[in-house]
């Protein structure tokens, strides 16, 4: 039986929380900075003008059918079963809402929608990170390494509502 106090156990968590950022920061920098995956048009600097304004990845994707175009060419460049292509989803490796190019083909592929590593749960990922982003608690440059790392096994638990996994 573990007899430490809670606090203990507060702070040990709070400290693994710490030590995956570092780690997955230290691990994935060089990704995360891949030009040809973002958009030139979104820094820093100009976050409030581009992904934290409402509508901003509405505005910069291109439509819907140039989209389906993509996401068929990649089915087919990978042998997917057309009966299948309903499980993929296409996706920005680094995402449109973190800054990732809406057009550029390097930032393209197809992901299924289930899993760990699944669309449904980047997208999840994305947005909190975005949340992240717009409100000033993480820097546009640590949520584009974060998702380029190994965002699948770094973050198990997307209920946190806090910026830091508390």
């Amino acid at each position: 039986m573990n007899r430490r106090p809670l606090s203990y156990h507060r702070h040990g968590s709070r400290l693994a929380v710490a030590a995956a950022w570092l780690l997955l920061a230290a691990a994935s920098a060089a990704h995360a900075q891949r030009p040809e995956l973002l958009d030139p048009r979104v820094k820093q600097t100009t976050i409030v003008d581009t992904i934290c304004r409402p509508g901003y990845a509405d505005d910069v994707l291109p439509p819907f059918d140039t989209l389906q175009r993509q996401k068929d060419q990649l089915l087919k460049q990978r042998k997917v079963d057309p009966a299948t292509a309903s499980q993929y989803a296409l996706d920005h490796r680094m995402p449109v809402l973190l800054g990732g190019s809406p057009t550029s083909a390097a930032n393209l592929d197809i992901r299924r929608w289930d899993g760990r590593a699944g669309q449904r749960r980047k997208e999840r990922l994305a947005v909190f990170l975005k949340r992240c982003v717009c409100t000033g608690d993480l820097s546009l440059a640590a949520a584009q390494t974060a998702m380029s790392g190994d965002w699948s096994n770094q973050f198990r638990n997307l209920s946190s509502s806090s910026c830091t996994g508390d």
